[in-house]
């Protein structure tokens, strides 16, 4: 059987996105391709460094570039700033229709921000953070990570974005635990898990449609 190569491309929001994007993207391309008759060698994120908080003529210049060299292209902001992400998408749909061998582009949108999906799997929390106490962890369901949510010993109505959890569990090393462990949450991380946000799972479907029919 003829192996067939699929390289994802990455313009990501910002610097603590890109080695946890990164990473997911290729789980999940893995985890997709499982159900292909094919035999597709599913190779490392190109990321780009031009971030999609530039202007718009920066970033389409950059994920123009970035398509010629890749399969499927995946334009990252947070949710406050998804119709930017959506208007890239289109433009680069629109200037496909001339380069025909250019990558497919997708949306990646999480809700709220990138923070909700990598805490939305206690049980990867737990392995990748050894000895973290997680009676704080105020989500029933991964849904939630998507909500601001009320906080153990804080004000009544006071609400705690993804960011705020994070520090409420880890304290001052947040930030680098975010940082050096991404790719181990990522290694951890249950996707059928992470299906039950439903940021994840419109993200998941269009990936989905973008593999179809070339991959899968």
């Amino acid at each position: 059987m003829k192996e067939e190569f699929l390289r994802p491309g990455l313009l990501c929001e910002g610097n603590s996105d890109e080695r946890y994007l990164s990473h997911l993207i290729h789980k999940q391309l893995l985890y997709l391709l499982k159900a292909s008759d094919r035999h597709v060698n599913v190779l490392g994120c190109e990321v780009s460094d031009v971030r999609t908080t530039r202007s718009a003529d920066d970033v389409l210049t950059e994920a123009r570039s970035l398509a010629r060299d890749c399969q499927v292209l995946f334009v990252h902001c947070d949710w406050d700033a998804a119709e930017k992400a959506h208007a890239y998408v289109a433009a680069l749909e629109a200037w496909r229709t001339e380069h025909k061998r250019a990558a497919q582009p997708v949306a990646l949108v999480p809700v709220l921000m990138t923070e909700s999906w990598m805490l939305a799997d206690k049980g990867a929390l737990e392995k990748v953070v050894p000895g973290l106490d997680l009676d704080g962890y105020p989500y029933g369901t991964p849904a939630e990570v998507e909500k601001h949510v009320g906080a153990a010993g804080k004000a009544k109505g006071e609400k705690l974005g993804p960011k705020q959890v994070w520090k409420q569990l880890l304290g001052a090393d947040a930030h680098a635990v975010l940082q050096d462990d991404a790719d181990r949450l990522v290694e951890y991380t249950d996707l059928d898990e992470l299906d039950k946000v439903p940021s994840y799972r419109a993200w998941r479907k269009a990936t989905e449609a973008a593999l179809t029919p070339r991959y899968l």
